[in-house]
């Protein structure tokens, strides 16, 4: 193979070393590394690297709000397609290569859930639900593929937390990541051998097992069922760490990238925006009939799930002046965009100025230390597309910076702040946790060069490692 571009959620200096991934340390330290930032968390790390623009330019935020059935919502749905609407398709990275005369194979990048029909073939990543799920014909190119993934209701995507896999007990969690690792592996392969490629794009979520587990794999523990599963973890990485390395030296490829979105690092505190804005005045809860109703939905949902959860206050988006849709540190001012009254670009800014102001001076006499700055942002308030077909995103209007270690999860009971309590043993198979955010995304982002190539490789940020790959196969295709 010429080019292998290895895409590692969640890889950063810490996960590296707590997860013991020695073989793959030793395969970076062959290299050139760097740690390219990140704007956490705002954008999506993966859509940078493979479209070479920030999410101010492609609209792939890791949340936006958006109108659905005129009310304000927040969506995901951020990826890809997205990003093609508003750069054009032919600057995503494997059409870049292909016109360099590559034959692409795509597998498995996150934010990427469709066909990507310029490939020689596209394994899609799984969204927030079980791989099956998500490998039909309408998901995979060519359509046949998807009967690889098609024997087993096991998550290959490693998808795991509430809506997603929650295992019951170690014993579970050790059985159901075996199945992965094996179904991950033999299904590359087996596409590869479909498929004549010289390039690959490869993506893996595996290392998000440290996202989850953190607290199990960085603590000296005395409970049973907490010492098994940091067993099972470790078990679990070491033969991840076998499997890549060893796939890696089958495919030889004379280029090789390995590279993360964002490295991952302790939550300490759980902070909510949405209710420094309320004791403002610019948001309310919903009505308590609607949040009434919403729970007992909820709950019911929970009890048929057989799991234990947590509710939380919803706030009233439609009727503010100003929101913030949480996973996101940013604020949103209400105007015409949304629901709100009309405003032009200057008084918008003026009114995030003036609101910035206000949350630096309140939150400094309320003792917010989590709270950093509050930055007004100049823009002309949406993304500026390039295809007629395509949505403009609204764009932030205030930038909250946070102190390490904090997240704007808006699940906080009526509190600006609440210091984050991991679950440990048993209590934590019964409640779950938050998807990603057992813990926080963190700047030792890992980007990696091992080739012939002998030019400098200092990546500053992720967009500048679609510049090196491309430089790099440029020069060797």
């Amino acid at each position: 193979m010429k080019l292998l571009v290895l895409g590692i959620d969640g890889l950063g200096e810490e996960s590296l070393s707590k997860m013991k991934l020695n073989r793959l340390a030793g395969l970076i330290s062959k290299g050139k590394k760097a740690n390219p930032s990140v704007d956490n968390i705002v954008s999506r790390g993966w859509p940078e690297i493979y479209s070479g623009a920030t999410a101010y330019e492609t609209g792939a935020f890791f949340q936006i709000p958006h109108l659905l059935k005129n009310k304000i919502c927040p969506t995901q749905k951020t990826g890809a397609n997205v990003v093609s609407n508003h750069i054009g398709e032919d600057e995503l990275l494997w059409s870049r290569l292909r016109k360099l005369g590559y034959r692409v194979g795509l597998f498995g990048l996150p934010t990427v859930t469709t066909s990507q029909t310029t490939c020689e073939f596209s394994f899609p990543a799984t969204g927030a639900g079980q791989f099956k799920n998500s490998t039909n014909s309408n998901g995979v190119y060519p359509a046949d593929l998807a009967s690889l993934a098609d024997y087993s209701k096991s998550n290959s995507g490693l998808r795991i937390g509430q809506g997603a896999f929650l295992p019951k007990s170690s014993d579970e969690l050790a059985r159901w990541l075996r199945d992965h690792l094996s179904q991950y592996f033999y299904t590359l392969r087996q596409t590869l051998r479909r498929n004549d490629v010289n390039a690959l794009i490869l993506g893996t979520r595996f290392v998000t097992l440290f996202y989850k587990f953190r607290h199990i794999l960085s603590s000296e523990l005395t409970d049973p069922e907490d010492i098994n599963l940091k067993k099972v973890l470790l078990d679990a990485a070491e033969e991840f760490d076998y499997e890549l390395v060893k796939f890696i030296e089958e495919a030889n490829p004379e280029e090789l990238f390995i590279v993360s979105d964002h490295g991952l690092g302790e939550l300490r505190y759980h902070v909510t925006i949405n209710e420094v804005l309320r004791e403002l005045g610019c948001i309310n809860y919903k009505p308590l009939v609607s949040r009434a109703a919403k729970q007992a939905a909820r709950k019911v949902r929970d009890i048929y799930k057989g799991r234990k959860a947590n509710y939380y206050p919803d706030f009233d988006y439609d009727n503010s002046s100003a929101f913030s849709i949480g996973y996101t540190d940013v604020i949103y001012i209400n105007d015409a965009r949304f629901k709100g009254p009309e405003m032009s670009d200057e008084s918008r800014y003026e009114r995030a100025v003036k609101l910035s102001k206000e949350l630096t001076s309140y939150v400094a006499t309320q003792g917010y230390d989590q709270f950093v700055a509050f930055e007004p942002i100049k823009s002309s308030g949406w993304t500026d597309p390039i295809e007629t077909n395509a949505d403009p995103i609204p764009l932030p209007d205030i930038r909250c910076v946070l102190a390490e270690g904090c997240v704007n999860l808006q699940r906080t009971n009526g509190n600006v702040v609440e210091k984050n309590e991991p679950y440990y043993a048993e209590e934590m198979y019964k409640k779950g946790f938050f998807a990603e955010h057992s813990g926080c995304k963190t700047n030792d982002t890992i980007a990696a060069y091992i080739g012939s190539d002998r030019q400098p490789f200092k990546p500053q940020s992720l967009t500048d490692l679609y510049i090196e790959i491309l430089r790099v196969a440029g020069s060797t295709s």
